[in-house]
């Protein structure tokens, strides 16, 4: 491939699902040999055509972090780009463009807010199998049938959920803002919310980690001051925000110096291995950081529920939407915790 680029200069190289050359730090022992050698013949190619003028390589995946680092290193990938959801913006332009105008503008500006959380994927597939359905039954494409393939039926949609999802995802903005942080996008969909924001650069001091900290947590926060109780959608995965927040905590302890050990280096912690005081404290610096999080929100609740209930009719704030809403909401905050009564 990369000899059949340099025949074809000037050209782009494109590699799909890069991900798959893995890492030679991934701790997989199966069939090492053989893939530090993938590896080191992809290093070699990378560097002989980073000499050769007119080719751009570009490479695509879903999983980054699986990709060895030395891979992603200045001169090789230098510039990295992070896809997100498509916006309601883009939605509503790939849905006018797969119909080719078949339905008004404002139904189309519907079906997308409601399509929000799906994938460009999602969307094709959606307007294939409609298609595909409509030509079967020799009936025209309608608006009903398309929702249903995209499964996005309207009055199917739970409202009380939407909302909770919604306070959830203003208390990650309230109290991200409150750090300096600037928020791009807020997007709501039946499936989950998204935050997108931008963390400007830090000394990694502890304070720094500890503002992270609050606002993973700012989210289940949020919900238990206004609604008194936490849904599951905190948790989950590894990237949930328990999960990043948890493994922070671990990190600044075992690995960073910032934490119980002081200048002791352990690497990182798997935490189903914890022993029982570990674990304590684990959860002791999780609720310590909900707690202030919630002292945080505590003053702006109107503005929590304002906010989530514009959220739920929108389902979607672009950047001058955020900063209208959070305009008055005072920056670098630092309120003591305020606990259960």
């Amino acid at each position: 491939s990369f000899d059949e680029a340099r025949q074809n200069a000037p050209c782009i190289l494109f590699i799909d699902e890069i991900d798959a050359i893995s890492s030679r730090t991934s701790g997989d022992t199966h069939g090492s040999r053989y893939g530090s050698q993938v590896i080191a013949g992809l290093l070699e190619q990378m560097d002989r055509i980073g000499l050769e003028e007119g080719i751009m390589v570009v490479g695509a995946c879903n999983h980054p972090q699986h990709i060895d680092p030395a891979v992603l290193r200045a001169g090789r990938f230098d510039i990295k780009i992070e896809m997100p959801l498509p916006s309601m913006a883009m939605l509503q332009h790939l849905l006018a463009e797969r119909l080719q105008d078949a339905f008004p503008e404002d139904a189309m500006l519907e079906l997308a807010r409601d399509s929000i959380g799906k994938t460009a994927a999602d969307v094709d597939a959606a307007v294939r199998s409609a298609r595909s359905e409509a030509r079967h039954s020799g009936c025209p494409l309608d608006l009903q049938l398309l929702r249903r393939h995209l499964q996005v039926m309207a009055q199917e949609e739970n409202h009380d959920l939407l909302y909770r999802i919604a306070i959830h995802e203003a208390g990650h903005a309230i109290t991200s803002w409150s750090y300096g942080e600037t928020i791009t996008r807020i997007s709501l969909s039946p499936s989950g919310g998204t935050i997108e924001r931008d963390v400007p650069p830090n000394a990694g001091l502890s304070a720094d980690f500890e503002c992270q900290l609050y606002i993973h947590l700012a989210g289940r926060a949020a919900e238990r001051l206004i609604f008194g109780t936490v849904s599951a959608g905190a948790g989950g995965s590894a990237t949930s925000d328990l999960g990043k927040a948890a493994r922070m905590v671990l990190a600044m302890d075992f690995e960073l110096g910032l934490g119980a050990f002081g200048n002791g280096w352990f690497g990182p912690q798997d935490p189903s291995r914890l022993t029982a005081c570990e674990r304590q404290r684990l959860q002791e610096r999780l609720d310590y950081a909900e707690d202030h999080a919630r002292a945080l929100l505590y003053p702006h609740q109107q503005l929590l529920k304002d906010m989530a209930a514009d959220l739920v009719q929108k389902r979607e704030f672009d950047a001058k939407a955020v900063r209208s809403w959070l305009r008055d909401v005072p920056r670098h905050v630092d309120p003591e915790p305020v606990l259960d009564q």
